[in-house]
């Protein structure tokens, strides 16, 4: 750990966690715990339904085999992290946080991540395992990055967004699925119409069938 960090009441650090200088933790926070990480013997539900877009699942008794993680986590100079922040150590290799980036209160971040410096994330932001962020990414409270995907840089996404897919550098997003934002406002807009034009098309049918 480097020079000047503040770690406040009830923070624990894991075995070989690496981290900068000026780095501040608010209480509760957890870096280093390890990686939800479980396979089964044979294909997984899960794993079926990403093949097949979750059309038909053979569901069989399943016991699930816990993955140690042996990677570690490393943080760069002036990171901060908010209260209840949890960080999990990477499978292997280590998941890393970048040089002035700031976790707001109970984020989440999964294994093997690794997020840009900085960045922004507010409260109760997840992000799945093996993802990567790139730096000056703003996430609002809320976000959600599935696993095994890149976020670009300099991307912002608003309150609530689910990023499902690779986003790339400079999009605003919004919604979930992730859209851009102003996809999403003219989306918003349409939903808003539709029982307006439900009623004129029920009207154009009773019209047509000369039932009016």
């Amino acid at each position: 750990m480097g020079a000047d960090a503040l770690l406040l009441s009830g923070v624990r650090i894991g075995a070989r966690v690496q981290i900068g200088a000026r780095f501040i933790a608010q209480p509760g926070g957890v870096v280093g715990s390890d990686g939800f990480s479980f396979v089964t013997p044979e294909k997984s539900t899960v794993e079926q339904a990403r093949e097949n877009l979750g059309k038909a699942v053979e569901a069989t008794a399943q016991s699930w085999t816990r993955i140690h993680s042996l990677g570690t986590v490393e943080i760069g100079d002036d990171v901060e992290l908010g209260a209840n922040v949890t960080i999990d150590r990477g499978t292997i290799r280590a998941t890393r946080i970048g040089r002035g980036t700031k976790l707001d209160n109970q984020v989440h971040i999964g294994h093997n991540v690794e997020i840009g410096e900085d960045c922004l994330l507010c409260g109760q932001v997840g992000i799945a395992g093996s993802s990567k962020i790139g730096n000056r990414v703003v996430m609002a409270g809320q976000c959600g990055v599935s696993d095994n995907i890149f976020v670009g840089d300099d991307v912002v996404a608003g309150g609530g967004t689910k990023i499902f897919t690779n986003a790339p550098a400079g999009r605003v997003l919004l919604g979930s699925p992730a859209v851009k934002m102003q996809s999403h406002v003219e989306m918003q807009k349409a939903l808003r119409r539709l029982p307006r034009m439900a009623k004129q098309l029920a009207d154009l049918k009773a019209a047509l069938s000369g039932k009016t």
